[in-house]
């Protein structure tokens, strides 16, 4: 009898100790996902963010897209039905992405490890805290390309996971599901669908020989989806396959590095010496947890219990014990698969099956599918989707789940995700780039295009105030049409409630030091060097009505402004035939360029008549512009 009271005791302090564990952890990763809400309505960065907002507000005032991607048609009506307010369409998009995180979390553990559903929900919450870091570096909680290219490999893979599953209504609503995750795909970013179709083949092909069928349904949806589309927004198929050619011309002309030449690559992964050994000392510690028995059960709970307090600290109090940089989100699941391979002999590799494999290779290179294309660092790119890296970790160890230890073994990888997530997005609060330092601080509330409302800097408050005083003192109206040369003023036009012709943003030329869209990347270069080029191509899509009547906002000393003369002239205008209506400054920031630059708000002064007549024999003395862009 004492030997079995003695066990039962021993049973139920191990019950109690893991009940409390997953009590905290749930309470970590409520006390993450509202952190995340509550600063959904803090702060703007106007070259980026006001891009994304140009294109969701009037995606079909553009007859091509930076990138081919279409993700402003996808958002538009997300958009409306929020009320045009910025700050509930952020919260929706940090709901999505978590929900999402958590659907695919929840399948995989429930798929390959031994645990009771509600401890499974808590896990899978944990580790799902993860997809956050999608909106690091630079703290972009708007909808944009990246997001939504992040939610339909999400959906896809929950899909698959779905329809691996018994009962007919779940397969159905699997591929069902990875039908519109590749249409959402193509939407996002077309290079990341092509690759997420191969990868779909092959899992079905390697995997289940006899899932063809349901496989061509899926396709078939997503080319219904797809045709749908090319009909509500060109027309028809021809107008959507001419969209996209032009827009990929233009890319090119941009000089922007997302040719075919530049897109299959193997770029190199950054790692600083501290970064590594942070990677090494915490997966060593986690994996003592994990792998370590029995014994000391007290004192591995402890720790877990003081890591998730330090997780609730660094989001409550915005500390940051550790620095966290992207290339951690991939060593540490590095490490820890790396170290589990010599556990008992490799027991993890030899037992292994088809199954946990293939998921385990799919999660491993996801990151990198949602990169495809872009001109970033591939694994700086891929860091923002760290969840599946993460997973890759929850499959590979699933052989340990025939032990009967599967809450032990996930319970530390949970506290890993959220201190990582933690951390990562702490970051980005304490410096978003190219605004003011410490979102924490922000305290001006400001009026938005709909009626909605963002806490922001003071500066970047008084910038916006001011410039929306001045042009409408000035005569702008709202709606009407704005041709930008500052290179990097999106997010103005956009709280002017103007429309910015040629395209959402017509970007300047960056230097390499100074472009977030470039962090990561190793290879000297300007980024966009032919942006004077594009632009004018661009705005020669527009019609001379528009261009006529329109104003134009310049930035004579500005590090990003566009060549003045040679884009009016595309257009038949000079500087002598407008009126500088009004004049502001823009705010200062912490970014790598910080000084207040003086704005100018121009004004046609031209007779209509006599500015279309002039922009169109520009455009008939310009034999070099390509046939799409001449109208």
């Amino acid at each position: 009898m004492p030997p079995a009271n003695h066990f039962a005791k021993g049973w139920t302090l191990s019950v109690l100790l893991d009940r409390a564990l997953l009590t905290l952890s749930a309470v970590t990763t409520a006390i993450l996902f509202a952190w995340l809400l509550y600063y959904s309505g803090y702060g703007l960065r106007l070259g980026t963010e006001g891009f994304y907002l140009n294109s969701i507000a009037n995606p079909f005032a553009y007859a091509i897209n930076f990138g081919a991607s279409l993700f402003g048609f996808v958002y538009h009506w997300p958009y409306q039905w929020a009320g045009r307010d910025i700050a509930v369409l952020r919260m929706a998009n940090v709901i999505l992405t978590m929900a999402l995180g958590w659907i695919l979390s929840f399948l995989v553990i429930r798929r390959l490890w031994t645990v009771r559903w509600p401890h499974v929900a808590v896990l899978s919450a944990g580790i799902a805290s993860l997809a956050l870091v999608a909106f690091n570096p630079l703290m972009k909680l708007t909808p944009n390309y990246d997001t939504l290219t992040f939610h339909s490999l999400l959906m896809v893979m929950i899909g698959l996971l779905l329809s691996d599953q018994p009962g007919r209504i779940r397969q159905v609503l699997g591929w069902i599901l990875v039908g519109v995750g590749g249409w959402c795909c193509f939407m996002a970013k077309p290079t990341s669908a092509a690759a997420m179709a191969l990868l779909v083949m092959l899992h079905v092909v390697v995997l289940r020989r006899k899932s063809l069928l349901p496989m061509l349904g899926a396709a078939l949806i997503a080319l219904a989806l797809l045709i749908a589309t090319a009909y509500l927004i060109d027309g028809g198929i021809t107008g959507l396959v001419t969209r996209m050619a032009n827009s990929a011309d233009l890319e090119i002309l941009l000089g922007a590095r997302h040719e075919v030449s530049f897109m299959f690559r193997i770029d190199p992964l950054a790692i600083s010496r501290g970064q590594l050994a942070i990677a090494a000392l915490m997966a060593t510690a986690f994996l003592l947890s994990i792998l370590g028995g029995s014994t000391r059960k007290l004192f591995r709970s402890l720790a877990l219990a003081s890591v998730l307090i330090v997780t609730v600290a660094v989001a409550l109090l915005g500390t940051q014990p550790i620095s966290i940089e992207l290339s951690t989100l991939f060593l540490m699941p590095a490490f820890i698969c790396l170290v589990a391979m010599f556990y008992r002999g490799g027991l993890v590799l030899r037992t292994q099956t088809p199954t946990t494999v293939a998921l385990a290779l799919t999660f491993l290179v996801l990151p990198h599918v949602s990169a495809l294309g872009s001109n970033l660092n591939y694994w700086f790119a891929g860091a923002k989707t760290a969840l599946f890296w993460m997973l890759a970790v929850v499959a590979f160890l699933s052989p340990l789940a025939q032990q009967e230890r599967s809450v032990a073994i996930l319970l530390p990888l949970t506290a890993l995700a959220q201190l990582l997530t933690a951390s990562v997005i702490n970051a980005a609060i304490l410096k978003p780039w190219g605004q003011v330092k410490d979102l924490r601080t922000y305290t001006a509330v400001t009026p938005m295009p709909g009626g909605g409302k963002l806490v922001l800097s003071q500066p970047l408050h008084d910038y916006l105030a001011t410039a929306r005083a001045q042009a409408r003192a000035a005569g702008l109206e709202i709606g009407a049409p704005v041709v930008d040369l500052s290179g990097r003023s999106p997010g103005l036009l956009f709280v002017l409630e103007t429309r910015a012709l040629g395209l959402p943003w017509l970007i300047g030329p960056w230097g390499s030091n100074s472009s977030p869209a470039h962090f990561g990347q190793t290879w000297p270069l300007v980024p966009s060097p032919g942006s004077n080029a594009a632009a004018m191509e661009a705005l020669g899509l527009e019609s001379c009505a528009d261009l006529a009547k329109a104003w134009v906002l310049i930035e004579p000393e500005g590090p990003h402004r566009l060549d003045q003369a040679s884009v009016m002239a595309s257009f038949g205008a000079r500087q002598a035939d407008y009126v500088a209506a009004t004049a502001f400054e823009t705010a200062i920031t912490d970014s790598d360029d910080p000084d207040a630059y003086r704005q100018f708000l121009l004004k046609p002064v031209r007779p209509g008549g006599l500015a279309e007549q002039s922009c169109r024999e520009a455009r008939r003395q310009r034999p070099d512009s390509p046939k799409w862009s001449r109208r």
